[in-house]
């Protein structure tokens, strides 16, 4: 009695098995009919929200190119011209003798040149100490030489009285020859005195002595402006 009871509970439980598929396959084949789109069931595990694949961009290339700025050279700096020298200040100072006009020169500088003030013809004279006079011409080797250098143009006659020829002095323009404003007369070789310390005045400290007169007048005229 007992085993048909268990037969009959186990048909029974098999009977409302099979009534519960047939149930569920018609459902399926009545909604797919119908065009109800079935819901997708994840299998167990899977993440409900599926994650987008990464989309990859095209390189977008620009057809400008953009240029390296290259490094600009820097000019080389210009040699700076050298200033020429300044000449060295000549010191001036305005005197009378046996009543003529004439201008004493003290030089700072060894090698001061002296040149022209106006155009005109070089006159070269060279005067000697001899037995207490003044002498032109005359040519005693055992006594210094000392020139007079003027400038002689129609209206006027500059002349200067340095030292002693050779040691003293230099002559650069040659007796008779005709020069310009600016061309180099003589220049100081050393700071000897002037000839008018021996000729005239021991105690004159003028390493040059210079006289302007007007031609053919004679008349005192002031050579400051051209020294």
């Amino acid at each position: 009695m007992k085993h048909a009871l268990l037969r009959i509970a186990a048909v029974a439980v098999a009977s409302s098995m099979t009534a519960f598929v047939l149930l569920g396959v018609g459902r399926i084949v009545l909604i797919g009919d119908l065009g109800i789109a079935m819901p997708v069931i994840a299998p167990p595990g899977a993440s409900a929200t599926p994650t987008p694949s990464p989309t990859s961009q095209p390189a977008v290339l620009s057809d400008i190119a953009t240029p390296n700025p290259s490094p600009t050279e820097s000019a080389a700096p210009s040699a700076t011209p050298s200033a020429a020298p300044t000449p060295a200040p000549l010191t001036l100072t305005a005197f009378r003798f046996g009543g003529r006009s004439y201008v004493g020169i003290v030089a700072s500088d060894a090698s001061t040149t002296f040149a022209a003030p106006f155009a005109g013809t070089v006159e070269v004279r060279t005067y000697q100490f001899i037995d207490g006079e003044v002498r032109v011409g005359s040519n005693v080797a055992t006594l210094p030489f000392f020139p007079y250098i003027s400038i002689v143009t129609s209206d006027r006659r500059i002349t200067y009285r340095p030292g002693t020829l050779g040691p003293v002095t230099e002559i650069l323009a040659a007796d008779g020859k005709s020069v310009a404003a600016g061309d180099p007369l003589f220049r100081l070789v050393a700071l000897g005195r002037s000839s008018w310390t021996t000729f005239y005045n021991a105690s004159a400290p003028y390493h040059v002595v210079v006289s302007l007169q007007g031609v053919p007048s004679g008349r005192d005229l002031d050579p400051t402006p051209y020294l």
